[in-house]
């Protein structure tokens, strides 16, 4: 926390991030946000990482549920080049 003006600025990050916690599926490392994301398909979105540690690249598939904004989030592994 901070302070400014007499009262206190909350600096903590959000509990869930835009893009969920996303690991490498070789090495494990955390990564913030993908490189690219494209629009699939009605409530379809694809993700595509490269880890910060290793290089791997891969691709996640994102498919918003109907009824609040649910998701379920796919990794598909694909070497990076």
């Amino acid at each position: 926390m901070i302070m400014m003006n007499g009262g206190y600025l909350d600096t903590r990050a959000p509990d869930r991030s835009l893009f969920g916690k996303q690991h490498c599926p070789r090495c494990a490392y955390l990564l913030v946000a993908p490189d690219e994301s494209h629009h699939i398909a009605d409530r379809v979105v694809r993700h595509l990482w490269t880890c910060e540690a290793c290089g791997t690249g891969f691709s996640t598939w994102v498919k918003f549920q109907p009824e609040f904004g649910e998701m379920h989030c796919e990794p598909q592994c694909a070497e990076a080049a």
